[in-house]
């Protein structure tokens, strides 16, 4: 029996071998689509998803587990282990996060913390690397936790949107919906930190976009080295590229590339593209 596990959200966008290699395990978010409901990640993958956003869906949502999913998972987790670790997306924009603080004090006395990552994506699932990897080392519950805290304020992830369509109809950005009229001819620079998810640039070609990505890297960045994700949502070719550009440009202790989970398609729409990263 282990002493902490570590869990998470498939929020985190988190590589499916990476999870397997640091014993991550992942409860699915759900995505609405039309009349029917799929778990992120299990009933649906992320090229099926955008398949079907081309071909046109009418109603497109998503929600966190309930409580009753929460507490079957962590269930079967405290059969693996003395103690829990589980990481969520930000509390500010989802309800994972207070519906695993409600199944946590369910199961009290039995040990689990629960951790706002206050970002998404591969932003999220480096900071449950960072708890897995010490987990894995056999650092106490205190010390995961620790560990996982530190690197909340070290992730950043910042994207080039297609359209700001999709947030607005996720409902979840009232200033996409107030943007929207002012963006309709370049693309909205978006970044994700601090629990908060806001503009930080546009550009008026999808070129012009990316390159401001890698330049809001290059500000943060310098010359440390950096653990990346590039996450992308169906453009595997550029993204392709874009690896070997950062490849070439920045010293990289990690990098990945990976096509964005579907629930975070459905705020993020066709023809995204981000960044995730920490420096060390």
């Amino acid at each position: 029996m282990k002493e902490v596990i570590v869990a998470t959200d498939s929020g985190a966008n988190l590589p499916r071998q990476l999870a397997q290699q640091w014993d991550v395990e992942i409860i699915p978010l759900w995505i609405q689509m039309d009349d029917e409901s799929y778990r992120d990640g299990v009933d649906i993958q992320s090229l099926e998803f955008f398949g079907r956003l081309k071909e046109g869906v009418r109603r497109l949502q998503t929600s966190q587990p309930s409580l009753g999913e929460f507490l079957e998972f962590y269930r079967r987790l405290q059969e693996r282990a003395r103690s829990i670790v589980s990481i969520h997306v930000t509390s500010r924009y989802s309800g994972v996060f207070q519906a695993a603080r409600a199944a946590a004090a369910e199961l009290a006395p039995y040990p689990i913390e629960v951790v706002d990552s206050g970002t998404i994506a591969m932003a999220q699932g480096f900071v449950v690397l960072a708890a897995a990897r010490a987990a894995a080392a056999g650092a106490s519950l205190a010390e995961v936790v620790e560990r996982a805290r530190a690197a909340i304020p070290k992730v950043d992830l910042v994207a080039a949107l297609e359209t700001l369509e999709y947030a607005v109809r996720g409902g979840r950005l009232a200033w996409a919906a107030r943007m929207v009229g002012n963006l309709l001819q370049v693309k909205p620079l978006v970044r994700v930190a601090n629990n908060d998810v806001g503009l930080f640039g546009q550009a008026r070609s999808r070129a012009k976009a990316i390159r401001q990505l890698l330049d809001a890297l290059a500000q943060r960045v310098g010359d440390a080295s950096v653990h990346i994700a590039i996450l992308h949502t169906g453009a595997v070719e550029e993204a392709q590229r874009l690896k070997e550009e950062i490849l070439a440009r920045f010293r990289c202790g990690e990098v990945y590339i990976e096509p964005v989970t579907p629930v975070l398609g459905v705020h993020a729409g066709p023809g995204a593209m981000g960044l995730a990263y920490y420096v060390e």
